[in-house]
C-alpha cells in the first residue's frame, strides 16, 4: 500500500505530502481544486513515456513524484519493508526512474509499478486495460491459479528440456565435426608419406637438378684435368713416381718422398673413380625435378596448417591420433532426453486441454456474476462477455482471453480497452474486483487501487452501493477514490480534502486529513453545495450510519 505520496513542482503543485492509510481513502474538494492533478501525478508515475514539459511547474527545472510503499511482497525488488518509487521529470534531460535509489528503465519501472498501483479512470490504460493481463485476472476469479501454475511449471520444464536437447545436439554435432576434422588431418598427413628431415634432402636434390648442366661441366673439367688430358695430374704423378723409384735404388733418402707420392697416387686413383661416377650421374631429369617440386609444395602447405617443420607435422599427426582415441560420441543421453520431452509434452497437452475446458466452463458463471454486479453498480442493461480463443501454447496455456463490455442497450460489446467513459470504466473495474473478491479470495494479491470519476452519472442508492463495494474492496486492497458524492465519502476510513487558493500571488494546492467536525462540514458541503444546519444534520446522519 502507499503510505505516503510526495509531489513537488508538478503542474500547479509546489510541494505536497499526502498520507494514506490501509483501507478506504477518499479525496474530495471543490471542482478544480487539484484532485485530478494528484491522480495525474500517480498516472505519470505509472507511465513509460512522458513529456516533462506538460507537467513541470512553470519556472521550475524538474518535477518529482514519490510513492512510499509498505506491506508488500514483490519478487522483482529486494525491498525489505519499504519500496520507494521515484520519478524525476526534467526539462533539461531525460526522465529518470528509481526504485529504492536504483536506476530503472522507464519500461522496467512501469512494469513493476503497475503491479503495486492501478488507476481506473478515463483514458488510464493500466493493469486491466492491457489485454495480456486478462487471462491472469480471469484465472484468479475462476480459481484456476493453481492449475495455471502447474501448466506454467510444466511448460517451463518442456522449454528447458528443449534447450537441453538443442545443447546436446550442438555438442554432438561439434564432436562429430571435430572427429571428422581430426580424421581428415591424420589422413592428409599420412597420405603425404613424410619422413623426418625429408625436406632438407629434397631441397638438396632440387638444387642439384636445377644446376645439373653446370655441375656436369665442372665434374667433366675436373676429371679431364685429373685424368683424361695428355698432361693430366694422374699422368704427371705416374711419371714422378717412376723417377722416384729409380732414385731410391741409389739413394735411400728418396724413399720417403716415394712413399708420399705413392700414397697420393692411390688417392688420386680413388678420386678419378669417384669423379667418373659423379660426372656420369649429372644428367637432366625433369620428371624427378617436378616430383620434388610437388613434394616440397605439399610440405609447405602442410606446414602452414600443422607446424613449422616436417617433424612438427608428424608430431601433430601423432597427437591427433591420440585425441581421436579419447573423443567419443554417444547419442544415448540425447535419446533419453527426447523420450522425456515426448512424455512431458503429452502431459502438457493434456493439462492445457483440461485448463481450457475449465476456463470455458467458468466463463459463463463469471460473466453472469459480473453482469449482476454491474447492475448493482447502476448499469441498467450491461453486457459483459469473456471471449476465449486459441493461440500458440505458452506458459499460461493456449487460450487467448479478452474481456468485452457494453453499457448501453442495443450497442454491441467491445474490448474494454476501447471503452471511452471514465466513470463506466471505473465502475466496470470495481465490479470485476468485487467479483474477484467473492470468488477467489485466497488468490488475491494486495495492491493500491485508485478510482477516478467512478461517480460520474450516478447518485442516490447507486452511489451508496458503489461506496459499499469500495469499502468491501478495501478489506483486501488499499483504495483511493476521487469523489464528489457524500454517500461514497462518508464510507471512507481516511478522508482527504484538497484545496486550492492564492497566496502571495501564486496558486497553492494543499491537502488536509479531515476528522470530526471538519469532516462533517465537508460532507455537508458535498450534500448541498454549502454548509447549512440542514446539510450538517444530514451529514451527521450519513456518518452515523457508517
Amino acid at each position: 500500500m502507499i503510505e505516503e505520496l510526495r509531489i513537488r513542482d508538478f503542474a500547479i503543485i509546489d510541494k505536497l505530502a499526502i498520507p494514506l492509510v490501509k483501507g478506504f481513502n477518499v479525496l474530495t474538494g471543490e471542482t478544480g481544486a487539484g484532485k485530478s492533478i494528484i491522480v495525474d501525478a500517480i498516472g505519470v508515475l505509472l507511465k513509460e513515456k512522458i513529456s516533462a514539459s506538460d507537467f513541470v511547474k512553470h519556472g521550475k527545472a524538474e518535477a518529482v513524484i514519490e510513492a512510499v510503499i509498505t506491506d508488500t511482497e514483490l519478487k522483482e525488488v529486494e525491498s525489505g519493508d519499504v519500496i520507494i518509487l521515484k520519478k524525476i521529470l526534467s526539462l533539461q534531460g531525460k526522465t529518470r526512474s528509481y526504485i529504492n535509489d536504483s536506476v530503472y528503465t522507464s519500461q522496467g519501472f512501469a512494469k513493476i509499478a503497475s503491479k503495486l498501483i492501478n488507476i481506473h479512470g478515463q483514458h488510464e490504460h493500466t493493469y486491466l486495460l492491457r489485454k495480456e493481463n486478462h487471462i491472469d485476472f480471469f484465472d484468479t476469479i475462476a480459481g484456476l491459479k493453481q492449475d495455471t501454475i502447474k501448466v506454467s511449471e510444466l511448460y517451463n520444464a518442456v522449454q528447458f528440456l528443449k534447450e537441453e536437447i538443442e545443447k546436446i545436439k550442438n555438442e554432438l554435432s561439434l564432436k562429430k565435426q571435430k572427429i571428422e576434422l581430426l580424421h581428415f588431418h591424420v589422413e592428409e598427413i599420412k597420405n603425404a608419406q613424410l619422413k623426418e628431415n625429408e625436406e632438407e634432402e629434397l631441397l638438396r636434390q632440387r638444387e642439384i637438378l636445377r644446376n645439373v648442366l653446370k655441375l656436369k661441366e665442372l665434374a667433366e673439367t675436373s676429371f679431364s684435368l685429373l685424368y683424361d688430358d695428355k698432361n693430366s695430374v694422374y699422368e704427371i704423378l705416374s711419371k714422378v713416381l717412376t723417377l722416384l723409384k729409380d732414385l731410391s735404388k741409389f739413394d735411400p733418402r728418396a724413399q720417403e718422398a716415394e712413399a708420399l707420392i705413392e700414397s697420393g697416387y692411390t688417392q688420386i686413383e680413388e678420386a678419378i673413380y669417384s669423379l667418373r661416377k659423379l660426372k656420369e650421374s649429372y644428367e637432366p631429369d625433369p620428371v624427378t625435378l617436378e616430383k620434388i617440386e610437388e613434394k616440397l609444395t605439399l610440405i609447405n602447405r602442410l606446414k602452414s596448417k600443422y607446424g613449422r617443420t616436417v617433424n612438427d607435422i608428424l608430431k601433430y599427426a601423432e597427437d591427433a591420433e591420440k585425441e581421436l582415441a579419447t573423443v567419443t560420441v554417444s547419442e544415448e543421453e540425447l535419446k533419453e532426453k527426447k523420450e522425456k520431452l515426448n512424455e512431458l509434452s503429452q502431459k502438457l497437452n493434456l493439462l492445457t486441454d483440461e485448463l481450457s475446458l475449465k476456463r470455458k466452463q467458468a466463463s459463463q458463471r463469471i460473466e453472469k456474476a459480473i453482469t449482476e454486479e454491474l447492475k448493482f453498480l447502476g448499469f441498467s442493461h450491461p453486457q459483459f462477455e469473456i471471449r476465449i480463443g486459441q493461440r500458440e501454447l505458452c506458459a499460461d496455456g493456449k487460450d487467448d482471453v479478452e474481456f468485452y463490455f457494453s453499457a448501453n442497450p442495443g450497442e454491441p460489446v467491445k474490448p474494454i480497452v476501447k471503452v471511452a467513459s471514465g466513470g463506466e470504466l471505473s465502475r466496470l473495474m470495481l465490479a470485476l474486483k468485487c467479483v474477484e473478491l467473492k470468488m477467489a479470495e485466497k488468490d488475491i494479491k494486495s495492491m493500491t487501487l485508485i478510482f477516478d470519476e467512478i461517480d460520474a452519472g450516478i447518485g442516490g442508492a447507486v452511489a451508496e452501493n458503489v461506496g459499499k463495494r469500495l469499502r468491501e474492496l478495501s478489506r483486501y486492497h488499499q483504495v483511493l477514490c476521487v469523489t464528489h458524492l457524500p454517500q461514497i465519502a462518508a464510507l471512507a476510513s481516511n478522508h482527504l480534502k484538497v484545496e486550492k487558493f492564492i497566496q502571495d500571488g501564486r496558486t497553492v494546492v494543499k491537502i488536509e486529513v479531515l476528522t470530526g467536525n471538519k469532516r462533517k462540514e465537508e460532507i455537508a458541503r458535498m450534500l448541498s453545495g454549502r454548509i447549512t444546519e440542514s446539510s450538517l444534520f444530514h451529514a451527521e446522519e450519513l456518518l452515523k450510519d457508517k
